[in-house]
């Protein structure tokens, strides 16, 4: 049965969609997936259904703010921007292929805007949680010195997996289908929640795959940090020259990562 077939949709006077029936799945079948306090119609809808079945990224996740947390949320006040400060990454920044920490508005150590507890260090993954254009967008943060995030930017630590995996599971078309999922049906908003990014599924791959990613994503960052160096320079045909270079690597590996993960390759070299 085709997924057309699979909906039926009933409208209003003016045309808009109010009802949307899935005929191949009783209302006990849907209460019975999780999770089940979603009944809004465009989180059911068959276009999702091809989503490849994983283990939720909260296995994965340490408990409380030392897994998963945003940066400070201060009103009423503006920060103070230190050139030499600590780099408080917000939406913009999270690039493709990693982060552009020349756009950063900086803090000093210890303000209000620099919290220990969002604090970013090497291989801790940073995802965009708001947003329209930026909701979802990830990278591995790979600098020596710590960064800090903005209070619509999240820090994730992981154990027992692969950040470097998870990123490009993220940037995968099964990833980002997830993330619209759980966004969907919200109206007027593009945020989601703690509990909604540790319900996203990750298919486990052998540890020998997810290391061969790792390798794979540091060659292509090290494209990207020649192209900041350019953008620092002001020599903005390196700069596109190494964008280019680190994107089509980048691209490359999801590819061969999704490929991976349908059964098709064993692995991505």
């Amino acid at each position: 049965m085709s997924k057309i077939n699979l909906v039926q949709t009933t409208t209003d006077e003016k045309g808009r969609e109010i009802v949307m029936v899935r005929v191949d799945k009783t209302l006990t079948e849907l209460m019975e997936e999780r999770p089940a306090s979603r009944l809004d119609p465009a989180y059911w809808h068959p276009n999702y259904d091809e989503v490849i079945n994983g283990d939720p990224l909260e296995s994965f996740i340490p408990s409380g703010p030392e897994g998963i947390t945003y940066g400070a949320i201060i009103t009423g006040k503006k920060n103070k921007h230190t050139p030499d400060g600590v780099p408080v990454v917000g939406a913009k920044q999270v690039k493709f292929t990693g982060l552009d920490l020349l756009e950063c508005e900086r803090t000093k150590k210890d303000s209000s805007w620099d919290p220990q507890r969002s604090r970013v260090y090497t291989d801790d993954l940073v995802f965009v949680r708001s947003g329209v254009g930026s909701l979802g967008k990830s990278v591995v943060y790979l600098g020596k010195e710590y960064i800090n995030v903005g209070c619509f930017v999240d820090r994730i630590k992981l154990k027992d997996l692969s950040p470097f995996y998870v990123d490009i599971y993220l940037k995968s078309s099964q990833g980002e289908l997830q993330i619209e999922r759980l966004n969907a049906g919200v109206t007027g908003t593009t945020n989601i929640s703690f509990d909604q990014i540790k319900s996203i599924k990750i298919p486990i791959l052998p540890d020998a795959v997810q290391k061969n990613i790792e390798s794979e994503y540091r060659k292509m960052s090290k494209y990207h940090d020649k192209a900041m160096e350019a953008k620092k320079k002001g020599d903005n045909t390196e700069y596109k020259k190494n964008v280019e270079t680190a994107e089509k690597m980048l691209k490359d590996l999801i590819a061969k990562t999704e490929s991976v993960i349908r059964g098709e390759s064993k692995d991505i070299i």
